[in-house]
């Protein structure tokens, strides 16, 4: 058996074990709340550090709306230097009083109701201290036992966000204006377009009666041309041979009176000419064939055939033409371009006058001149020699003309790649100069 002293021993042992286990315990213990409580201010920090990061109004209040927690972006607005200078205090003193008690009304509601407010949209202050608008929420701040202890909020200001949804406001408004105006421009667009397809319509069935009339017309032209061509050609040929056959055997006076029917006529022959030729120009139906010709050979025939005209006043036509110039255009329109300037040159050049028709070249063009010494032109009158609204002057003898003769010449050398120049002066004369093409 054991002695009592071993007992004794042995427990005191047992004692010392126990003490060492329950000190190490302690220790445990002790260490692992120091860890938990260093977690604890570590969690907290972090907690504020984020709350005060944050770019919106973050707070906690009690029951009385006193400020518990505030974030470091509400200070900033309540222009305080520190989120702990707000501890303990309410929005009436940072707030103006209207406001601060809409705050307050706000919360004291929710407390007694537990019921929250989510964005609600309400005005608030900024930084400078001017309104703006907040989104707000504030939800009751209840404990784990069931107690509202005050409430939790959150505010955001969304003046920016505002500002752009009333600017996409009005541009909706505009736009469904613009809209109704574009619906009402395309009703006027639609009825416009039905109009001009009437019009359209009207205009093709106009179009067809013009062809037609204009075919109408053209044959009309050349029945003309042809059932009055032929007595003036008879006319013309047969005062002519009773001037080159009877000239010795006839009176003077018989004499005077074939020439003038001879001179008449190709005057009138020549106007007839003009007539239907500008007809035909005017319905593009005059072709340009051009070939190579003497145009001395044009310049004699023209002489010759306006000759009796000049003698009837008694004027000389002096041809000192060249020769052997060549040139590349449609020999029927020359003709016609001759016929008028010299015939124009006989109409406005006096008794015992002289007309003097010459032809000079150079490396390109033929230039063929018919000059005067008749009544000549003042400025007024070459400008608008080529124009249809000239005054029709009669000749110095009182011929009488339509003025087509040099709009149809002009227009001839044009399509033949030349052109007629023209100078003139009062009681000195006039000279016209046409340019053709030399042979390609």
């Amino acid at each position: 058996m054991l002695n009592i002293n071993t007992i004794i021993i042995i427990l005191i042992v047992i004692i010392f074990v126990l003490v060492g286990v329950i000190s190490v315990m302690y220790m445990k213990i002790r260490n692992l709340k120091n860890l938990q409580k260093t977690r604890m201010n570590v969690d907290n920090n972090l907690l504020y550090l984020l709350i005060d990061k944050m770019p919106d109004f973050i707070y906690i209040k009690d029951i009385e709306s006193r400020f518990i927690i505030a974030n470091k972006y509400l200070a900033d607005v309540a222009q305080v230097s520190n989120p702990d200078d707000l501890i303990g205090k309410t929005d009436f003193d940072f707030y103006p009083i209207e406001m601060a008690q809409k705050f307050f009304n706000d919360e004291q509601r929710i407390i007694k109701t537990r019921l929250s407010m989510v964005n609600v949209e309400e005005f608030g202050l900024d930084y400078n201290n001017k309104p703006t608008i907040v989104s707000t929420t504030k939800v009751p701040w209840i404990n784990h036992e069931g107690t509202v202890k005050g409430i939790i909020g959150i505010g955001r200001n969304i003046s920016a966000l505002k500002q752009i949804e009333n600017e996409l406001l009005t541009q909706t408004e505009n736009l469904k204006e613009s809209n109704v105006l574009l619906e009402e421009q395309y009703e006027q667009i639609q009825q416009q377009t039905e109009e001009l397809l009437m019009q359209a319509e009207n205009l093709k069935i106009l179009n067809r009666e013009l062809h037609k009339s204009n075919d109408t017309k053209d044959k009309f032209i050349s029945i003309i041309a042809h059932d009055l061509k032929n007595p003036f050609n008879a006319i013309i040929n047969f005062s002519e041979l009773l001037l080159i056959k009877y000239m010795d055997t006839m009176q003077p006076k018989q004499l005077e009176m074939v020439s003038i029917i001879n001179s008449s006529s190709k005057i009138a022959y020549s106007l007839l000419e003009n007539l239907l030729f500008w007809a035909k120009n005017q319905s593009n139906t005059i072709p340009c064939r051009p070939i190579l010709f003497n145009i001395s050979d044009q310049i004699k025939e023209v002489i010759e055939f306006l000759e009796v005209c000049g003698k009837l006043k008694n004027i000389s036509i002096v041809n000192e033409s060249t020769t052997n110039l060549i040139v590349y255009s449609d020999v029927n329109m020359i003709l016609a371009i001759l016929r008028n300037l010299l015939s124009n040159a006989i109409k406005f050049t006096k008794k015992n006058g002289q007309i003097c028709i010459s032809t000079t070249s150079d490396e390109e063009n033929c230039y063929v001149t018919i000059s005067d010494n008749g009544i000549g032109m003042d400025e007024q009158q070459l400008k608008k020699l080529f124009s249809t609204d000239k005054e029709i002057v009669k000749g110095t003898s009182g011929e009488s003309g339509t003025g087509l003769g040099l709009i149809l010449s002009i227009e001839f050398a044009r399509q033949n790649g030349g052109t007629i120049f023209a100078k003139s002066e009062l009681e000195r004369g006039s000279t016209f100069i046409l340019s053709l093409p030399l042979r390609t």
